[in-house]
């Protein structure tokens, strides 16, 4: 069965969706029946292969709308290539597979990753609103990363008999981390209780709101936050206005590795998004992995908290609300059994529901099921 998955960036990028795309490609290509390529947008145009099978067709863009940029080279290159393939795999939002498939005739099976609502450019989204339900209809099957946002969400309303909940896998850390060196990064921060936070620093991930709560955060508290973004300048002007300078690191850009080793090392980690633009999370799983227990956010339409469910895993909080985050993450610091147990349980489920393998045998069996 040749499938080729269809994504805005592979490899040269490292927003959630592309994630996803790069964590799912190698362990579908495991299977030996089913060979999975990839067509995507980047610097330049190149094709190379993957392994163990596999080729990446990667096609320069032309034009960028908000944050959709559109190729008319991936156009032609999947008019060339399209016809090899049983099954095309897109991840949505994005509007060049919509074009790709409204002005290319393709028989197979179309399946629609459906990865977030459209929440922030509204004007626009009016405009694309068409031409996405058109690609929900084309669907034959539509894949949502967690049950929850099935439930929740608005643009799948009508679509819903055809969706399936496969929700996100990663696999075990690539760098192993050794007790000596969380045992030295803790010492570092004079054996404070750390809060470890990641992600691009943007409105959605509701970074102001988490430093606004380090004034309540419990004395012995460090909240760490690593990532860069538009919103750095504003929030070190934040942490200086309310003077939480010794409660607050920003840490910049972190390597894969240093993610891993924070995660290893902090007491409890926090997601503080305040919209569905965040619809899971997956930094949400890699430090259920490192079995550490999760501060997040319960949002309508998004999957967050049911990834972290609250009492289970973690606590989660209504979102914008600095007190509440304080309140949560001091519960936490506070009680080293309780966090010690919520992480365990994030293990235990990282391992039941989140682990790549788990993701790939559940898409391998959607593929399975489509009348060819």
């Amino acid at each position: 069965m040749k499938v080729l998955q269809h994504v805005k960036f592979f490899r040269t990028t490292h927003g959630g969706m592309e994630r996803v795309v790069e964590e799912l490609v190698p362990a579908l290509n495991g299977f030996p029946d089913l060979e999975v390529d990839v067509l995507c947008q980047g610097p330049e145009w190149c094709e190379y292969a993957l392994s163990p099978r596999g080729v990446v067709f990667q096609a320069k863009p032309s034009i960028s709308i908000s944050n959709a940029s559109l190729s008319w080279q991936e156009l032609r290159v999947w008019q060339r290539i399209v016809s090899r393939y049983d099954i095309v795999h897109v991840h949505a939002p994005w509007p060049q597979s919509d074009l790709n498939l409204l002005l290319s005739r393709f028989d197979g099976a179309v399946i629609v990753h459906w990865h977030r609502d459209i929440v922030r450019q509204r004007l626009l989204y009016a405009l694309y609103r068409g031409l996405e339900r058109w690609l929900l209809r084309r669907a034959d099957r539509i894949c949502v990363t967690s049950p929850k946002l099935l439930a929740e969400s608005a643009a799948l309303e009508g679509f819903r008999d055809k969706a399936v909940a496969i929700p996100i896998g990663i696999g075990e850390a690539a760098d192993a981390i050794g007790d000596d060196e969380v045992r030295a990064l803790r010492a570092s921060h004079a054996g404070r209780t750390l809060v470890f936070a990641l992600g691009r620093l943007v409105p959605y991930k509701g970074f102001e709101h988490l430093v606004r709560s380090a004034t309540a955060l419990s004395a012995n508290g460090l909240m760490l936050i690593a990532g860069d973004g538009p919103l750095r300048r504003d929030l070190e002007s934040l942490i200086e206005e309310l003077g939480v300078q010794d409660r607050v690191q920003l840490l910049g850009a972190v390597s894969g590795r240093e993610v891993e080793l924070y995660m290893r090392a902090c007491d409890v980690f926090c997601l503080p998004s305040v919209d569905k633009s965040e619809a899971f999370g997956i930094v949400q799983i890699e430090a259920m992995r490192a079995g550490r227990p999760v501060v997040s956010s319960r949002i309508h339409g998004s999957g967050i908290d049911w990834v972290n469910q609250d009492g289970l895993t973690g606590l989660t909080v209504e979102p914008g609300r600095p007190d509440a985050l304080a309140q949560a993450l001091n519960r936490l610091l506070e009680n080293a059994e309780l966090a010690r147990a919520l992480g365990a349980n994030g293990r235990r489920r990282y391992e039941e529901l989140f682990t790549v393998r788990k993701m790939a045998e559940q898409v391998r069996a959607m593929y399975q099921s489509l009348r060819l």
